[in-house]
């Protein structure tokens, strides 16, 4: 996926070689499945397979696009996980960043190509498929990948009998105690800066997943225009917006890491709106001239540690 991951964990059982040697199997495979860059990968075989006959993909495949499109109906197709086209387009994919930004023909054709609607995925006798109902649609799974794998490794060590850890692969984190007795983890959103040293606020967490989006890193500058990674799937354009940071817990990184996004490209007013809506545990970050204002939601106040830092609360 083209990311960094991290895992702490108490292990009292295991063969410490053993596990680190099926941690980075698990990780290799599911890169093999998700990997947009790729062309061997899982989702790189269907984008490449030009056709709409239903294509057979395996139960994990078949969880990430179902989360997909629940939250993507959720957020009103804000997270849109057919923007393969626009990704590329923009400069985000495996091709190389254009030399000048994107005509509004370009735009529309790859406009046409992208939405939910899409998409059907089928289950028969067992068994998943995947159809296209545009043969040249391409799908995008980056936006869920890192929740996915971080959830997939916590299964791992589970199996392997340590329920003590903290995994984080990306933006996306998810933590595990041992017993309702354990200290939480704490967690540090950091400051969404490019400086990558500050705190903004930290969380306790049990058995939970967060998932942070921003747009204050992956970015570069095309015609004198910041061009950030997030792309809207309904404008065809990367995000422009005061929101420069959202961060969401959950059960699941699977969730957390679509909601952020989508929350991400609605913008401040109606991300706030939903997450109220959708009794969502959110902290938004919104950047005016050179100072950060936060809203979070009732639910996400519950993990606050008791100091927050550097932040004005609205």
């Amino acid at each position: 996926m083209g990311t960094i991951w991290k895992i702490n964990f108490v292990n009292e059982y295991t063969n410490k070689n053993i596990l680190i040697k099926a941690i980075e199997q698990q990780i290799y495979e599911d890169n093999k499945k998700l990997s947009f860059w790729e062309n061997s990968s899982d989702i790189s075989k269907f984008n490449n397979y030009k056709s709409t006959k239903p294509q057979r993909i395996d139960k994990n495949l078949a969880k990430i696009v179902s989360v997909a499109l629940l939250i993507g109906k959720k957020t009103f197709n804000a997270l849109d996980i057919t923007v393969g086209t626009l990704v590329n387009l923009w400069g985000f994919g495996p091709k190389m960043i254009p030399r000048s930004i994107p005509t509004p023909k370009q735009i529309k054709h790859a406009l046409s190509l992208t939405g939910l609607k899409h998409i059907q995925l089928i289950k028969q006798h067992k068994k998943y498929y995947l159809k296209k109902n545009i043969k040249d649609t391409i799908l995008d799974l980056s936006t869920l990948g890192e929740g996915f794998i971080a959830d997939h490794l916590g299964e791992l060590l589970k199996k392997y009998k340590i329920q003590d850890f903290t995994i984080s692969v990306g933006g996306a984190i998810v933590t595990h105690i041992k017993n309702k007795f354990s200290n939480p983890k704490m967690i540090a959103i950091q400051e969404p800066t490019d400086k990558i040293t500050k705190i903004h606020t930290i969380v306790k967490l049990k058995n939970n997943a967060i998932s942070t989006s921003g747009t204050y890193r992956n970015y570069f500058y095309l015609e004198g225009k910041k061009i950030t990674h997030i792309i809207n799937p309904i404008t065809g354009n990367p995000i422009t917006t005061n929101l420069i940071s959202v961060s969401v817990i959950t059960k699941s990184a699977l969730e957390s890491d679509a909601w952020d996004t989508g929350l991400m490209i609605l913008g401040f007013n109606r991300a706030k709106k939903l997450a109220i809506k959708e009794k969502l545990a959110v902290c938004l970050i919104k950047k005016h001239k050179s100072v950060l204002f936060t809203w979070i939601s009732p639910q996400f106040r519950l993990f606050l540690k008791d100091n927050i830092l550097k932040t004005y609360f609205i």
